[in-house]
């Protein structure tokens, strides 16, 4: 994998990391980034949401940091909740190689 073309893969797809919102509103329910965490079964120790998004009607985005695999994951979804795919960029891509990595991992 090349590491800069999936950090651009995310951000030209979804723009730029954060720039989602908090919570998702999904069949007239409102889902804080937590809940969809667990709604899509990635909520782990070392799991930390950073935003959500609708690109379409009935899809929907969740980027969030895999700590034990240090990636930011765009995982797509759909509004029952199963996943559809998911794009992985390394951490170190948003913030460098002196990121300190171990600040990710939930041990």
């Amino acid at each position: 994998m090349n590491m800069s073309r999936d950090r651009e893969a995310i951000e030209r797809r979804f723009g730029p990391l954060g720039s989602g919102g908090k919570c998702l509103a999904i069949r007239g329910v409102t889902y804080s980034l937590a809940q969809l965490l667990s709604q899509i079964g990635v909520e782990f120790d070392d799991s930390k949401a950073i935003d959500a998004l609708a690109p379409a009607e009935g899809r929907y985005v969740l980027r969030y940091i895999d700590g034990q695999d240090q990636r930011v994951v765009a995982a797509e979804f759909d509004d029952d909740f199963r996943l559809l795919g998911e794009t992985r960029a390394r951490i170190a891509e948003w913030e460098g190689d002196g990121s300190n990595l171990a600040y990710y991992s939930g041990h």
